[in-house]
């Protein structure tokens, strides 16, 4: 919004608040909850540490077809939200609940995960309105903590898609103010990092507003991450005359074609 409001030759729409006292650790630290989206941090940790690749060193490939888009048209999208709620267990699913349950499960049998594996899928909500008291007007620090859902890849397999979605709402419904504080308290104890083991971050990019903003020389007409490293999904929006989703990911090739197939299978 300022970034878009500069280019205009326009003053400030917000002024940025950079205060981020609201989000200090307690003294003393009150864990009060398990913290499954952490890993405690090893000596070789740096801010770049990629998830889901702790077990291995990372090899930098050659090949150059390991990027790919998989595009979902809201015709997909609206039959996996009718799937979820088939069965009458849910009341409601949003779209970022349906992809990501899916998501969720394909990528964990694509990348052939061992059925008596923990999957973990790590996904960033904004805490900005969930703590008590709420970050104020312009509050400018990142306010991002990970939810998460966890299953071992058995019951990613054999559990019904409404319970997998369940699964993704409660990894939002618990991050509540006692919750994220409780996370903050871990991490101060802890020094620790986003989860590692066998698990993936997804970053939905569709919703970040950007397209909406009025630049100098016009309404973005593309938003995409740079470089797609392995651990991260992005969910970025479809083409503008087609509408739905885009999924951007890095897999290996016969890893992308089963994965494909089973986000397609109804």
């Amino acid at each position: 919004m300022n970034l878009a409001s500069l280019t205009r030759g326009e003053g400030l729409v917000v002024v940025p608040n950079p205060d981020r006292s609201i989000f200090r650790a307690r003294n003393p630290p009150q864990i009060s909850h398990p913290h499954f989206e952490y890993s405690r941090a090893i000596d070789t940790d740096s801010p770049f540490t990629l998830r889901g690749t702790s077990d291995a060193p990372i090899e930098k490939s050659g090949r150059h077809d390991q990027i790919h888009l998989i595009h979902l048209s809201p015709i997909n999208i609206q039959g996996l939200k009718k799937a979820a709620l088939r069965d009458g267990k849910l009341k409601n699913c949003t779209t970022f609940q349906a992809v990501a349950a899916k998501i969720w499960k394909a990528r964990s049998i694509a990348v052939e995960m061992a059925e008596g594996k923990i999957s973990t899928m790590l996904f960033p909500v904004d805490t900005r309105t969930r703590v008590v008291p709420q970050a104020p007007v312009g509050f400018a620090g990142n306010a991002l903590v990970p939810g998460f859902a966890r299953a071992s890849v058995k019951e990613l397999k054999e559990e019904e898609y409404s319970s997998l979605v369940r699964r993704v709402q409660e990894g939002i419904e618990r991050l509540d103010d006692e919750y994220v504080r409780s996370g903050i308290d871990w991490l101060e104890v802890n020094r620790g990092v986003p989860c590692r083991e066998d698990s993936f971050s997804l970053v939905a990019w569709w919703r970040l507003g950007l397209e909406e903003e009025e630049f100098a020389w016009g309404r973005l007409k593309c938003a995409s991450p740079v470089v797609v490293k392995p651990g991260i999904v992005f969910l970025l929006p479809g083409p503008t005359a087609e509408g739905g989703l885009n999924i951007f990911l890095e897999l290996e090739g016969d890893q992308v074609v089963e994965f494909r197939r089973l986000m397609m299978e109804d």
